[in-house]
């Protein structure tokens, strides 16, 4: 038990029931894959890839459905070598990326050498994912992404210091659109 349980109400046993005839939020996210015509795999009940095509590449986005903690989460992991001695800018860089964000954020992940942009969204109680919603989370993570991959391009492999590899790539991306 953790201590937001313990603290907590919990509903009882019985209004669980609800939640176990409630639709996989997954669902909606193939629905959603299907009528955009988004390249998607289910992996399994709780995970599915879903590929977003960007300007600058084609973003992976993988969601999976915490069933025990009624959540849907998002990731979009960036294809990225990094060299070493550059995880300091990097970091500093998805500060100032995570700064305009309205949601979700950037990681680092140094064990795993990793970029990476995270979401989540809460349905606790039995609340169902509607497709605006799926929507939202899908184009807040492209924008993210957008964003985010050319500017650590930009300070991992043409070294700019984090300020000026996020001012290219916004305007960039402020050019193409």
């Amino acid at each position: 038990m953790n201590y937001s349980e313990e603290i907590c109400a919990r509903p009882s046993p019985r209004l669980n029931m609800a939640a176990a005839i409630r639709a996989n939020p997954l669902d909606t996210f193939i629905r959603l894959a299907v009528a955009e015509h988004y390249e998607h795999e289910r992996v399994g009940e709780h995970e599915l890839h879903i590929a977003l095509s960007g300007l600058w590449c084609d973003h992976d986005v993988s969601l999976v459905w915490k069933k025990d903690d009624e959540r849907v989460d998002l990731y979009v992991l960036f294809d990225s070598r990094m060299p070493g001695g550059r995880s300091d800018d990097i970091c500093r860089l998805l500060s100032l990326l995570n700064e305009r964000l309205a949601g979700g954020h950037f990681d680092y992940w140094d064990k795993d050498n990793a970029l990476i942009y995270r979401n989540s969204l809460n349905l606790s109680g039995g609340a169902n994912l509607g497709i605006e919603q799926a929507m939202t989370m899908l184009a807040s993570a492209l924008d993210a992404a957008e964003r985010g991959y050319p500017a650590c391009q930009y300070v991992v492999w043409a070294g700019k210091s984090p300020e000026e590899a996020l001012d290219i790539a916004l305007m960039e991306l402020a050019a193409l659109t």
